[in-house]
């Protein structure tokens, strides 16, 4: 009896292990139909080898990242989101890993691909590799914005948004904002932002990265401007 309760436990600390060390990580996409939801995409691993690869992907330039690839299952896992979009389909996760060249069977857009039409690509593809589908950061929980090992926490809402992003943070002090388009123009740029809320009414619809520096701490986050 106390053997068999010992292999209880055992098998308890096991699942609880094997849980903590699920991470997710984002990738970026390049598509040009124009659909914000194509922008990025989450996938989850707890391989040890794969999280080593991601990581050191992430320390280089992005024209040196390697790309996704792997087999995909149906419906979002759990983590497969781009801000308030759930995708159809997601990786699945410890049978995906990083690859130099992506072949073009199984490349495409995660929103206007995938989506679209998700039961051809999980019966007739079964995989996804999409070219421009490189790491770009890890993220703690698939559903909020935070940045593992950082002691600072930002709260990026709403996203998308169309009058206004307000920007919580535990930050003793005065952030500094950037804004940027996806061709890495400065649209908004404010040393010592006072207050939460920043306007975005002057700029046009689509997809931007904000940068936002705390201190010592810099965060980034792709949001997305709707009208």
């Amino acid at each position: 009896m106390q053997a068999k309760y010992l292999c209880s436990l055992l098998l308890l600390f096991s699942i609880v292990v094997h849980a903590q060390q699920t991470r997710y990580f984002q990738f970026t996409t390049q598509c040009g139909h124009g659909n914000w939801q194509d922008t990025a995409f989450i996938a989850a691993t707890n391989n040890q080898a794969v999280i080593d690869s991601i990581l050191a992907n992430i320390a280089r330039p992005m024209q040196q990242r390697n790309f996704i690839n792997g087999p995909i299952d149906a419906g979002d896992g759990g983590h497969n989101r781009n801000a308030s979009h759930s995708f159809k389909w997601h990786f699945v996760p410890n049978e995906w890993s990083l690859v130099e060249i992506a072949i073009e069977v199984c490349d495409g857009c995660p929103y206007t691909d995938l989506d679209a039409d998700t039961a051809y690509w999980l019966n007739n593809i079964g995989q996804f590799c999409p070219w421009s589908g490189q790491p770009v950061r890890e993220v703690s929980e698939p559903t909020a914005i935070s940045i593992i090992g950082s002691p600072v926490t930002v709260r990026i809402y709403p996203n998308p948004a169309v009058n206004s992003v307000f920007i919580d943070h535990d930050y003793a002090g005065d952030a500094t904002i950037t804004l940027m388009n996806m061709l890495g123009q400065r649209v908004f740029y404010e040393e010592r932002f006072v207050g939460k809320m920043l306007n975005i009414r002057p700029y046009d619809a689509g997809v931007y990265w904000l940068h936002i520096s705390l201190g010592q701490e810099t965060f980034m986050e792709q949001i997305i401007i709707g009208k």
